[in-house]
């Protein structure tokens, strides 16, 4: 993980993360264990404080029920393993097969989950209905998005190869794998600007969260 040169313009601050930096606890329910990359506000949790979103990596080694999660909207993308298919009490059962793969559905539901070949890493975004907003890019190659530095937070992660992350003119960092790239909103930023994403090796796969405020 490294941060490279920065042009003209205001300066972007990032927080660069890696695994000691997340949080590792047992699931709502008790059946798994996650790791906790990034929850706003930081002093939010499961129980007593409601968090606004939260992003982080589940272990799931068997079958069984997903912890509910009323009043939120989540995505989840197999990082690792041979996929899973998730059954839910609301509609229709689907089937992600491959690292990459990507569902977005409601934290109310019942969700039931279905390992295909063995024990699966999946990678969540939690995300306040009615609060936040998110969308969650699965990166394979060159990839661009516009987004509005003065509202968004940027949260990059690398699931495996290596990534080189731009922002157009002014900074550039390398990611390695399971390594995160974090950019907060700031309002001395520009209201428009450009990130661009690049694997450095290939295949490489990545994901790209951007979160809004609504």
């Amino acid at each position: 993980m490294s941060e490279g040169r920065r042009g003209a313009g205001p300066t972007i601050t990032p927080r660069l993360l890696g695994p000691a930096d997340y949080r590792v606890m047992p699931w709502k329910n008790g059946k798994g264990r996650t790791a906790e990359i990034a929850i706003h506000p930081a002093w939010a949790n499961l129980k007593e404080a409601p968090f606004d979103w939260r992003v982080s990596l589940a272990d799931v080694p068997e079958d069984g029920d997903f912890s509910a999660f009323p009043g939120y909207d989540r995505s989840i993308v197999v990082a690792s393993g041979k996929g899973m298919e998730l059954s839910f009490d609301r509609a229709p059962s689907v089937r992600l097969e491959y690292p990459g793969a990507v569902e977005l559905f409601s934290g109310d539901w019942k969700t039931r989950c279905r390992l295909l070949d063995g024990p699966v890493r999946d990678f969540n975004v939690l995300t306040a209905r009615g609060r936040y907003d998110h969308a969650c890019d699965v990166i394979r190659g060159l990839a661009e998005f516009d987004w509005d530095p003065q509202q968004d937070t940027l949260l990059c992660y690398c699931l495996s190869g290596e990534l080189v992350v731009k922002t157009r003119g002014r900074a550039e960092w390398g990611l390695e794998p399971e390594h995160t790239l974090f950019l907060s909103p700031d309002p001395s930023y520009p209201s428009e600007a450009n990130i661009v994403l690049a694997p450095h090796i290939h295949p490489t796969l990545a994901v790209l969260v951007r979160l809004r405020p609504l």
